[in-house]
């Protein structure tokens, strides 16, 4: 932190580092009211610069600052010019800085008619910081010249192409388990109904028939239980089967209903019963 400079006032002198001679010239005699008024004045400027350098101190630099200016306007100083500068520094404000520390020279050469001990540096002080202000005049110019940036707009989402072959999927699975209802019921259907019939004629062979193979009153009893079993297992291949069956037809019937749409074609698909056949009737518009 850059120090701040001390000021001793006395019979309106204001020192800078040490006391300075003697006025050569003798100031005039006043009453006791202007030279109370006087020191009383002093006293006001003492206190602001003791107030503002702890301001300064305690990093307050925008109060420091005001308190400055008040010890100035009550009391004329290089002292306060200078410290006036620092202020102005520490709160960015360069060029006011320069303008303070340019008067801080300026003054003390005309109350003290010689330069201050530090002209060399406070001539330093300012010419960095007019350095610093033309280098941020520069960077400022240099981004007012650049382009804005522009950021591009997103590009709009592709539509979903239309599916090529639709319904094609569900036409496929519902050929196949209708295919495979039609199979398991009809399989299922003669092999359980064949097993069922050769039973049912043994049995009927041990009651009607004279039991020519000396079947027991145990094995008639077998014989029955597997027929019926045999029978059971008819009825439930041919369920699954129709089940699965009726699936697939469910499945053909939407698969060829989109189809149908995305061709601008109207046809039903529906099942076909009657004497002697089954099977699956395609109606409609083409």
């Amino acid at each position: 932190m850059h120090e701040l400079k001390y000021c001793t006032l006395a019979v309106g002198v204001c020192l800078v580092t040490a006391s300075l001679p003697d006025l050569a010239l003798a100031a005039p005699a006043k009453d006791d009211a202007t030279a109370k008024s006087e020191i009383d004045t002093e006293q006001r400027a003492m206190k602001a610069y003791n107030d503002g350098k702890a301001a300064y101190d305690a990093g307050n630099y925008g109060e420091a600052l005001q308190l400055f200016l008040d010890a100035q306007s009550l009391y004329p100083s290089p002292v306060f010019h200078y410290n006036v500068g620092l202020c102005q520094e520490a709160l960015g404000n360069l060029a006011q800085a320069v303008i303070s520390y340019e008067a801080y020279l300026r003054s003390y050469m005309s109350a003290f008619d010689e330069q201050p001990a530090d002209q060399v540096n406070t001539e330093n002080k300012i010419q960095r910081i007019n350095e610093q202000i033309e280098l941020e005049k520069a960077k400022q110019a240099e981004q007012a010249e650049q382009p804005p940036i522009v950021e591009p707009e997103p590009e709009p989402e592709p539509e979903p192409e239309p599916e090529r072959n639709p319904g094609r999927g569900l036409i496929i699975s519902g050929g196949v388990l209708t295919g495979v209802g039609v199979g398991v019921a009809a399989v299922g259907g003669v092999v359980f109904g064949l097993r069922a019939s050769d039973f049912s004629k043994s049995l009927d062979d041990v009651v009607s028939g004279g039991n020519p193979e000396r079947v027991t009153l145990e094995q008639a009893r077998g014989l029955d239980s597997s027929g019926r079993a045999a029978q059971l297992n008819q009825v439930l291949t041919i369920s699954v089967g129709g089940a699965v069956a009726l699936t697939g037809v469910a499945l053909l019937a939407v698969g060829l209903a989109k189809q149908n749409k995305a061709a601008g074609a109207h046809a039903t698909l529906v099942p076909s019963l009657g004497p002697g056949h089954a099977g699956l009737l395609l109606h409609g518009r083409f």
